[in-house]
């Protein structure tokens, strides 16, 4: 059921016990007229013109169009005149059918010295009923006005995610291939197996990056890839460990390409000629959370080296926030002697469970 026929139903759920409100007041044993009937639906009926009036015409035309004064003149106009009216009504139908007691059940010459009172009950009824359909258009037009900035801020989320993602493949590639033009001069014969490792990779960037969520087996895998590669050009001496610990059967999900980056920093910075280098990777997962922790040597690059420019790790604090605000931790650091440098993400999310 959409809203619109949510609002017609709850409508007229509300003025259909408005209607029959006024017969509860009847014991099983009167007899209920048809002249009763007259004088009692007058009023229900008159706070439903003065109500739809306000809810289609006066608050959208004049209330929220600025012209709050024409608003309220027409407003104290139709209310006075509707509530002289309804007591106008319920008078004529009395006389008319002259049923020997007045509706009321007061005497007659108590109910016309009342007349003002009951004016002045119609018209605070009436009053009421413009008011609650005031407030329930401009109460609309306000959550109109959040969904529509709901749906812009989005829009805009995911037009910024898909520009970090079409960020990461060209500064994803332009790492890797700088990986295998050194390895080609050292060996060309791994250089061709590390070019064979790189067509897997794209496969998995040029279909599964696409997607909002990819299998946590399948990134696994795909890091497993990529840092099978980056092992062909590196020394004997480096220690690179990856360890993966999943649930069986794993139906976890998680963001694409979401710790590549952090893989590659840890290559970049962990690794050097100059003294014992290791990359440790783990990555954990359970039915509330996964979790990626690496720690590498610390070898800070120099000046003169300036590629990437910080570019891969501004994309992850980005994709974080976009993909899991308020559901995930990231912290990152180094040792007090400077020597190791760790960074873990845990990602909380009803999407990465193992269910």
């Amino acid at each position: 059921m959409n809203s619109k026929k949510v609002a017609f139903t709850i409508h007229a759920a509300i003025w259909t016990m408005i209607f029959i409100s006024p017969m509860m007041i009847f014991g099983r044993k009167d007899d209920v007229s048809w002249q009763e009937m007259l004088c009692m639906g007058m009023s229900p009926l008159s706070l439903i013109v003065v109500f739809y009036v306000n809810y289609f015409i006066l608050t959208p035309k004049y209330f929220i169009g600025g012209k709050r004064k024409m608003y309220w003149v027409v407003n104290a106009a139709m209310i006075v005149c509707a509530g002289i009216f309804v007591h106008v009504w319920i008078e004529g139908v009395h006389q008319a059918f002259d049923r020997g007691k007045p509706f009321s059940g007061e005497p007659p010459e108590i109910t016309s010295h009342m007349a003002p009172l009951f004016i002045l009950r119609n018209i605070f009824n009436l009053t009421i009923s413009a008011a609650v359909a005031t407030a329930t258009q401009l109460a609309m037009r306000w959550q109109a006005i959040e969904n529509a900035k709901r749906e812009a801020e989005s829009a805009r989320a995911k037009a910024e995610l898909q520009n970090l993602r079409s960020q990461i493949n060209p500064h994803f590639l332009l790492n890797t291939l700088n990986n295998i033009y050194a390895l080609a001069g050292i060996d060309p014969c791994r250089a061709q197996s590390a070019i064979l490792e790189l067509g897997k990779l794209l496969r998995h960037i040029l279909y599964d990056n696409q997607q909002e969520y990819v299998s946590l087996e399948g990134e696994v895998q795909f890091l497993s890839n990529y840092i099978s590669l980056m092992k062909m050009r590196l020394a004997p001496s480096v220690d690179v460990k990856f360890d993966y610990s999943l649930p069986s059967p794993c139906r976890a999900n998680v963001a694409p390409l979401i710790f590549i980056s952090l893989v590659e920093n840890a290559f970049k910075h962990g690794v050097s000629a100059d003294g014992p280098s290791y990359v440790h990777i783990k990555i954990e997962a359970d039915d509330k959370s996964v979790t990626c922790l690496i720690r590498n040597s610390n070898h800070p690059k120099g000046d003169c080296d300036r590629s990437g420019h910080g570019i891969g790790l501004a994309q992850v604090a980005k994709r974080l926030e976009l993909m899991y605000p308020g559901k995930y931790e990231w912290t990152s650091g180094t040792t007090p002697d400077g020597k190791e440098y760790s960074s873990k993400i845990t990602l909380y999310d009803t999407k990465v469970c193992n269910n």
